[in-house]
C-alpha cells in the first residue's frame, strides 16, 4: 500500500484526540494534592471525558453521515482545540470536570468521521491495514499526551499540561486541513433523521452487537488498568512520583509496533484466532502486574496493552464491514459502548481498590476481559479474513 498525505492526515488526527482523552491519568495523584480531593473524586477526571464520548458518539456520527467526514472532523478538532486551553482555567474540581466532558463531547467527530472515511476512500483489501495504523496512531496520541503531560505537570503543575496540549492541537488542525484530500466516495445522508434511522438496523446486526461488547470490554480493561496503576505504583512500596508516572506510559508504544499486523495476522489466520490470542497475552500480562518486582510489573503492563490494542484494531475494521448502512452511524454507536466501558472502568474499581487493593481491580480486569473472549469465540469468523465487497451506495444512506 502506497504511503500518500491522506494515511499521514487521518493518523494525525487520531493522535490529535488522543493527546487530550487521557490527559489527568499521569496526573492523578497530583490533582488528589491540588484539590484535597479522593481516588473516586479525581478518577472522574477520566470518566468525564469518556462518558461525553459515549454520550456524543452516535450524534458526531449521523453528522458525519449528513454533512461530511472532513468538515465534521476538522470542526471538531478546532473545538477540542478550545475545550483544552478552556481546561487550564479551571479552578476548582468541578470546573475541570465540566471542561473534561465538553473535551469528551467533540472528540466523537473525529473518531467517527476518521474511520468512515477509512472504510470509504480505501479499497476493502487496504481498509484493515488502514485501520491498523490509524489505531497505531491512536496509541502514539495516547503515549504522547499521557508522556508529556506527566513530565509538564511535574515541572510546571497541572494547567500547563493542559495548555501545551492545546497549543499541539491548535498545530495539528492547519496541518490536517491541508493534508487531508476531500472525500472521493461520500455521498450524504439526506437529513440527520435518515442517518439516524440506520440506528435501529445496527441494533438488529448480532455481530455488530457483538462487536460493540467486546468494545465496551476493551476500553474497561484499558482504563481500569491504567488509571489504578498510577495509585498502586505511587504508594508503598514503589512511592514513584509524577515524574517517574509519565515513564510507564512508554509501555503504549508497544501498541505502535503490533498493531499494524493486526490486520495481516487475521488476513492469515482469521480474527477469532488472533483476538483470542491477544486476550489471553492481556490476562498473562495482568497477572505479571501481580508480582511486587517493577520489571515484571512493566512486562506485564507491555503485554496488556498490547493485546488490547490488536483486538481494537480488528473491531476497529470489523465495524463498518459489518454494518449494512450508515458506517459513521454504526462507528458512533460502536464508539458510545466503547467509552461507555472506560466510563465505567475508571470508576467501577474504585470500590474495590478501597477493599482489596491493585489485587482486586485485576480480578476484575480479568473477569471482563473473560467476557469479551466468550464474545469473540462465539461470534467473529475463525476462516482467515478475505476482503469483503463494497457496500451498495444506498446501504451507506441508511436506507
Amino acid at each position: 500500500m502506497r504511503i500518500g498525505r491522506g494515511h499521514f492526515a487521518v493518523v494525525a488526527a487520531g493522535m490529535c484526540a488522543f493527546f487530550n482523552m487521557y490527559i489527568t491519568q499521569a496526573l492523578l495523584p497530583e490533582l488528589r494534592r491540588a484539590f484535597g480531593a479522593g481516588v473516586a473524586q479525581v478518577s472522574l477526571t477520566v470518566t468525564a471525558t469518556t462518558l461525553g464520548v459515549a454520550l456524543a458518539a452516535p450524534f458526531a456520527g449521523s453528522l458525519a453521515d449528513r454533512y461530511g467526514r472532513r468538515r465534521v472532523l476538522l470542526a471538531a478538532l478546532g473545538l477540542l482545540t478550545a475545550a483544552t486551553f478552556g481546561a487550564a482555567s479551571a479552578d476548582s474540581l468541578g470546573s475541570l470536570l465540566v471542561w473534561r466532558a465538553l473535551q469528551g463531547f467533540v472528540i466523537p467527530g473525529i473518531f467517527t468521521s476518521a474511520v468512515a472515511y477509512i472504510a470509504e476512500e480505501w479499497a476493502p483489501a487496504e481498509a484493515a491495514t488502514m485501520a491498523s495504523l490509524y489505531v497505531a496512531g491512536t496509541v502514539l496520541g495516547s503515549f504522547c499526551g499521557r508522556f508529556i503531560s506527566g513530565l509538564v505537570t511535574a515541572e510546571y503543575g497541572w494547567r500547563s499540561a493542559f495548555l501545551t496540549m492545546g497549543c499541539i492541537n491548535l498545530a495539528f488542525v492547519p496541518l490536517i486541513a491541508l493534508l487531508l484530500p476531500r472525500s472521493r466516495r461520500f455521498t450524504p445522508s439526506g437529513s440527520l433523521l435518515a442517518s439516524l434511522s440506520g440506528v435501529g438496523t445496527h441494533l438488529r446486526n448480532a455481530p455488530l452487537l457483538a462487536t460493540y461488547g467486546i468494545g465496551f470490554t476493551l476500553l474497561f480493561a484499558q482504563v481500569g488498568t491504567f488509571t489504578y496503576v498510577n495509585f498502586y505504583l505511587s504508594a508503598a512500596p514503589f512511592l514513584l512520583t509524577t515524574h517517574a508516572l509519565s515513564f510507564i506510559f512508554f509501555v503504549f508504544l508497544i501498541g505502535m509496533a503490533v498493531t499494524p499486523f493486526s490486520g495481516r495476522w487475521a488476513m492469515h489466520w482469521g480474527s477469532r484466532a488472533v483476538g483470542l490470542a491477544a486476550l489471553a497475552t492481556s490476562a498473562l500480562g495482568l497477572l505479571l502486574t501481580l508480582d511486587h518486582w517493577l520489571p515484571a510489573i512493566l512486562l506485564g503492563l507491555v503485554l496488556s496493552s498490547a493485546g488490547v490494542f490488536i483486538v481494537q484494531s480488528l473491531a476497529t475494521a470489523m465495524v463498518p464491514r459489518l454494518a449494512f448502512g450508515a458506517r459513521s452511524a454504526a462507528v458512533g454507536l460502536y464508539l458510545t459502548c466503547y467509552y461507555f466501558g472506560g466510563s465505567v472502568g475508571a470508576t467501577l474499581p474504585a470500590s474495590i481498590w478501597s477493599a482489596a487493593g491493585w489485587c482486586g481491580c485485576v480480578a476484575l480486569v480479568l473477569a471482563v476481559q473473560a467476557c469479551a473472549a466468550l464474545l469473540v469465540q462465539s461470534t467473529w469468523s475463525g476462516r482467515a479474513a478475505r476482503p469483503a465487497p463494497a457496500a451498495p451506495r444506498a446501504s451507506t444512506l441508511g436506507v
